[in-house]
């Protein structure tokens, strides 16, 4: 009997024209742009936060974090809930291309130091191209990472102060799908 060639499945997505991907084992679901809260000490490449499971996530704005072209997110745009450091993050992306499964042996791996913190792992093929392999725990460095939550951290008390408890009502709780 023939051994079958191992696969690793990816979000295929694209974020101002380009093409990237994400292994499907690192986005925990897809959610739908909810309301986002943007308090003013927010950074830039943050577009603000959602209460996801009684939790403040911050929403990274890929477009402004890989220094493309930016673009206000449309009403449709997808949100990739991920981790980042044992905690929840949301990746603001254009639109879902596809889920595909690709052959170990198609992933081609990218030059770590082309890359700002090796966050392009590889590069596989899509349609006519290529999309590039993201890696969402290189996305941050430590120091920003270390401000990522302490802002979501503060964010998460500025909700307690304010008496938001999780609510069977809530939207971004309710919607989304997994991916596994």
């Amino acid at each position: 009997m023939a051994a079958t060639a191992s696969a690793t499945r990816y979000v295929i997505f694209s974020v101002s024209g380009r093409t990237l991907a994400l292994p499907a084992n690192a986005v925990r679901r897809f959610l739908p742009l909810p309301r986002l809260d943007r308090p003013p000490a927010a950074p830039a490449v943050v577009a603000g936060l959602f209460r996801y499971q009684g939790r403040a996530v911050p929403v990274l704005r890929l477009d402004l974090l890989f220094g493309f072209e930016a673009a206000p997110p449309e009403l449709y745009a997808p949100l990739f809930l991920t981790d980042w450091d044992g905690c929840p993050l949301a990746l603001l992306a254009d639109r879902v291309l596809d889920i595909l499964s690709i052959p170990d042996a198609e992933r081609t791996p990218a030059d770590a130091g082309l890359t700002f913190n090796g966050c392009a792992v590889a590069t596989i093929p899509h349609g006519a191209g290529t999309a590039t392999v993201i890696d969402p725990s290189r996305l941050l460095t430590e120091a920003e990472g270390r401000l990522l939550t302490a802002f979501q951290a503060m964010a998460g008390e500025r909700l307690a102060r304010l008496g938001a408890t999780e609510s069977a009502g809530d939207p971004a709780d309710e919607a989304g799908e997994a991916v596994r």
